[in-house]
C-alpha cells in the first residue's frame, strides 16, 4: 500500500474552493471539510455551528456547483483541489 503524506493550508485550500467554484468563504469551508470525508455533525463541531446550518450551507453548494449529493460536491472539491 502506498500512502501520499502531504502539508495543505486550508486557508489556500478554501480560497481555491471558493474562487474557483463560486462560493462564500463559509460554504468553501463546509465544502473542504465534507471532502476531507466529515459527517455534518463532525463538521459542525469543527466550525462550531449547528448541523442543521451545516445542511443549509450544503444545500446552497449543491444547487451553486450543480450536483445532487455529497459524493458528487467531494468528488468536484477533490478535482478542483488536485487530489
Amino acid at each position: 500500500m502506498l500512502l501520499r503524506v502531504t502539508a495543505t493550508d486550508p486557508r489556500a485550500e478554501e480560497t481555491r474552493l471558493r474562487e474557483r467554484l463560486g462560493l462564500t468563504a463559509r460554504e468553501a469551508e463546509v465544502l473542504l471539510w465534507l471532502a476531507r470525508g466529515k459527517s455534518n455533525r463532525d463538521i459542525a463541531e469543527i466550525l462550531v455551528m449547528s448541523p442543521r446550518t451545516v445542511n443549509k450551507h450544503l444545500e446552497t453548494v449543491f444547487t451553486k456547483l450543480g450536483v445532487e449529493n455529497r459524493a458528487s460536491a467531494a468528488a468536484l472539491a477533490v478535482r478542483v483541489l488536485g487530489g
